[in-house]
């Protein structure tokens, strides 16, 4: 069965599509374990490159993402900075700022 969403009734916030995208008032965190895993890393990638200069995202994994890291700088080198804000041993938390 194939859900659709019907946009046209989406609840529109300042800032645009009403995700809160727009919104400046926290960094948005990402629980990895939430994307199914056969998509996990092009979702992220996709995500994280598709960030507009400045926009901050925090990844939540449950260990230190060094494949999916090397992945990124394949893709786009140099077009992310990345700070650790907590490494393990049962999470990481990731801290991306689009440059």
């Amino acid at each position: 069965m194939v859900t659709q969403l019907n946009l046209a009734s989406a609840p529109a916030r300042q800032g645009g599509c009403g995700c809160g995208c727009g919104s400046n008032e926290s960094t948005p965190e990402l629980v990895a374990r939430s994307l199914p895993k056969v998509i996990r890393h092009g979702a992220i990638i996709g995500g994280l490159t598709s960030m507009k200069p400045g926009q901050k995202v925090i990844l939540v994994v449950d260990h230190d993402p060094l494949p999916l890291l090397t992945q990124l700088n394949r893709v786009a080198p140099e077009a992310l900075d990345l700070t650790y804000l907590e490494r393990g041993p049962e999470q990481f938390r990731l801290e991306f700022t689009r440059r």
